[in-house]
């Protein structure tokens, strides 16, 4: 089955988002949404990607399927709708611990791209003890950063 790219996936690879992973990012590279499942799989098998990464991606709303596969597209096996059928579906909520630990990391990768000006920021960033910390720093971060940076920080403090 083919794939596209969407726009909240490739934004989250143009910024190096914390939800994509090395193979994850490699899988993404070769969606275009003439690929099909098996041939994405084949051409990383040196980098053991499996169907659960191409299922992360989507399920996380980065790509999505092409609205027309091509001519002779594969159809997907049982061995890809069963990856599919154990990855958490996107609207399940995350703990607060994973919402933290999320949200830190997207403010921490915000703040550190700032350089040497955005020291004082990265500083408050690590000390914050909670999501409601880091909600405290948005406006800041927004100043700084401009608030197309921070939107996927503010989607994941959104409880």
């Amino acid at each position: 089955m083919p794939f596209t790219k969407t726009e909240l996936g490739i934004t989250a690879f143009q910024e190096r988002s914390p939800l994509m992973n090395a193979r994850q990012r490699a899988v993404f590279v070769l969606i275009n949404g003439v690929r099909d499942t098996s041939t994405i799989l084949r051409l990383t098998s040196g980098l053991s990607v499996g169907v659960e990464d191409l299922a992360h991606l989507y399920h996380q709303g980065l790509i999505g399927r092409a609205t027309v596969p091509p001519s002779g597209a594969a159809v997907m096996d049982s061995q890809f709708q069963s990856a599919f059928a154990h990855v958490p579906q996107p609207t399940q909520k995350l703990s607060e611990a994973e919402r933290y630990q999320l949200a830190k990391s997207l403010a921490t990768q915000i703040s550190g791209s700032l350089g040497l000006l955005g020291l004082p920021l990265n500083l408050a960033v690590d000390s914050a003890p909670d999501c409601e910390g880091l909600r405290a720093l948005l406006p800041r971060l927004r100043k700084a950063a401009g608030p197309e940076r921070c939107q996927e920080l503010e989607r994941v403090l959104t409880p």
